[in-house]
């Protein structure tokens, strides 16, 4: 590939990432090197910044549950501080793969781009990629709306609430975003400010960590399904054009290792992403479930955002399981893909070299949870049977009291 080609094929990766690429610049990283040394300090204070910010904003809560646990261990004080703790704590491991791992995503984006399908196209293989790059930007653009619209319907509600007492003709004061101790008295006039435009940082914070990281991992693996989709169409059509036999075994091995370039991507993208996903399946279930509880039983001033907060962390395991599970099954589809095309027309060589790409296909590759399960829509549905499950319990709990 030119170094032309391959610069189109990094700007097209580019656009189908750039709400990530977007959100990554919020907290100080890039893939991209700094012009100047202004851009790179600039960069690296945002970065520290940002990281200070979200540990402290999750220390201060782990704190706070302490002490609630310690003066008043009943079921509707505990349950609503779990599950912002939980979705800091998630933006902790993942800005620390981002960060840890930054060096593996470029080389990844840098390998994926060797192998993207440029035009011309034909119009089968323009189709597939035309209807999932537009799949991938619609479930995108519903994602980081859906976060932003949320961390922001948190930040707001206090002086919604504030606002709405004095309407009432009460004698109402500002309060904060997040529950969370401090070591100093927040009520303070000036410390009140402070505190307050802290957490809205905080967790605006949280917001870009997360949206960048999954919009990453989701842009990635919905490239890895493409390219299965389009491996897939042309081991159809081995054998339909009239070549020599010597070109049919060219064509065939062609598409061996694409597939094995393909298999190692997938391998490196699982082993990049393994913490955070692992992190991203333990805490789910109990994300999902405190949300629901504080939605169904208390705060009713908080029910859009938290309603918001169920949706996103919906959506957020949702689209992990469901990128994964596409790969899974576009990779099973490899192996039917290749005994579909017309392989009776090759020779005996090109026939045992299909058969060993059938059987590797068959093989199944998959993200995994540190290794500790498969990644897929049957981990979604566990995780939701899970999470139904917590709250019957609380619940339960809750009514007892």
């Amino acid at each position: 590939m030119s170094s032309t080609t391959l610069e189109q094929a990094k700007n097209e990766i580019d656009m189908t990432l750039n709400l990530s690429i977007f959100c990554m610049r919020r907290i100080g990283l890039s893939f991209d090197a700094p012009k100047s040394t202004t851009a790179y300090l600039k960069q690296q204070l945002m970065l520290v910044l940002s990281v200070c910010g979200i540990c402290y904003h999750v220390f201060s809560e782990i704190v706070y549950i302490g002490l609630t646990l310690s003066n008043s261990p009943r079921v509707e004080d505990v349950v609503p501080l779990f599950h912002t703790f939980g979705y800091g704590a998630l933006s902790i491991a993942k800005v620390s793969v981002l960060w840890y791992k930054k060096h593996v995503f470029i080389k990844l984006l840098n390998e994926l781009a060797e192998i993207w399908p440029l035009d011309p196209l034909n119009q089968e293989d323009k189709t597939i990629k035309d209807n999932s790059l537009g799949a991938l930007r619609m479930a995108h653009r519903w994602y980081f709306t859906v976060n932003v619209l949320g961390v922001w319907f948190y930040n707001l509600t206090p002086i919604a609430i504030y606002l709405y007492e004095l309407w009432k003709g009460e004698d109402p004061t500002i309060g904060f975003v997040w529950v969370s101790w401090y070591p100093f008295d927040k009520h303070q006039p000036i410390a009140h400010v402070a505190v307050y435009i802290f957490e809205v940082f905080a967790g605006q914070t949280c917001v870009w960590i997360m949206v960048c990281t999954d919009l990453l991992f989701s842009g990635m693996a919905s490239h890895i399904g493409l390219l299965l989709r389009l491996l897939q169409h042309r081991l159809e059509c081995v054998g339909t054009i009239d070549q020599t036999d010597e070109e049919h075994y060219q064509e065939i091995v062609d598409n061996i290792k694409l597939h094995q370039r393909l298999i190692k991507y997938c391998n490196d993208l699982e082993n990049a992403f393994t913490l955070s996903n692992f992190v991203n399946v333990v805490l789910s279930s109990v994300n999902i479930c405190c949300v629901v509880f504080v939605i169904v039983l208390l705060e009713p001033f908080m029910a859009v955002s938290n309603k918001l907060f169920l949706g996103s962390a919906l959506i957020q395991i949702g689209m992990l399981c469901w990128y994964a599970d596409d790969i899974y099954y576009a990779n099973l589809d490899v192996s039917i893909s290749a005994y579909k095309g017309n392989w009776y027309v090759t020779n005996p060589r090109g026939r045992r070299a299909l058969l060993f790409l059938i059987k590797r296909a068959q093989k199944p590759i998959a993200f995994t949870a540190m290794n500790f399960t498969d990644i897929t829509l049957v981990t979604y549905s566990s995780i939701l049977y899970r999470s139904y499950s917590y709250f019957a319990l609380l619940y339960t709990m809750y009514s007892e009291s």
